[in-house]
């Protein structure tokens, strides 16, 4: 608008809910090859490590419940005992935190004040990396658990990405809808993110499919059509949202 940067500059990393992170981190590494983002670090409330995918990263996370039901520990307890270990959430960097709050407000979308917050990074000169978020409802994303994140200074991979796996970049990530053109209108509306034409290929007959560029990557609408099907079964167990992620290597 008026010339400005869309709110949304790209996708910083995407969050997994696991049972145990020791376990699931290993698999990732030692077994699959995946390069490291940062190693395990704990934060009030979980425990987390991450695995580079050349232009962002997965986050693994295990929550630990802080038993007064109102922390973000039981936040992500209650949802990995809902739904199980999987993807759960996507962060995006904005061009300026501040910046896009405002932007995402005008437009209509309910966005969180930002907090500020830091974890331990062996990297920098004072042992911690800050960073700022901002979390996003999902009313205004058509189900998507999402938020916002703006590191201190720029974010590098741990030993610069090298790793056994050689992954190029997270392609797309795949988003549920009940409704494809609902869902579009919403991310055009209230996000700033439009379809584009150029990068639509056949999904298959049971699908109506919208995709949307961010940054190097794409945001993947899908509308199951056909009652059949493992994307259509877990569809109806897990609702709207996040569904899967497709990495280039």
């Amino acid at each position: 608008m008026n010339g400005a940067p869309p709110p949304l500059k790209r996708i910083d990393h995407i969050v997994a809910l696991v049972a145990n992170l020791d376990v699931a981190f290993v698999t990732y590494t030692a077994r699959l090859g995946f390069p490291v983002s940062w190693q395990v670090e704990s934060k009030d409330g979980w425990r987390s490590s991450a695995l580079w995918l050349g232009n962002s990263s997965l986050e693994l996370l295990e929550p630990s419940a802080e038993g007064n039901g109102n922390g973000p520990g039981d936040f992500f307890q209650r949802a990995l005992d809902s739904r199980g270990e999987g993807l759960f959430l996507v962060a995006f960097e904005p061009p300026d935190i501040e910046f896009s709050v405002r932007a995402l407000r005008n437009r209509g979308t309910q966005v969180a004040d930002p907090i500020a917050s830091a974890v331990f990074d062996p990297q920098q000169r004072d042992g911690l990396r800050g960073y700022r978020s901002a979390f996003i409802s999902r009313r205004s994303t058509g189900g998507l658990n999402s938020f916002l994140c703006e590191y201190d200074s720029p974010f590098a991979p741990l030993d610069g990405g090298a790793g056994p796996l050689k992954v190029k970049k997270l392609d797309h990530i795949v988003i549920a809808t009940e409704d494809l053109e609902e869902a579009t209108s919403l991310w055009q509306r209230n996000v700033g993110l439009n379809p584009d034409a150029s990068l639509n290929h056949p999904l298959g007959a049971g699908f109506k499919v919208a995709r949307l560029p961010i940054g190097d990557a794409f945001l993947e609408l899908v509308q199951p059509v056909e009652k059949t099907g493992r994307f259509y079964e877990q569809f109806r167990q897990r609702g709207e949202g996040l569904f899967s992620i497709s990495v280039e290597v």
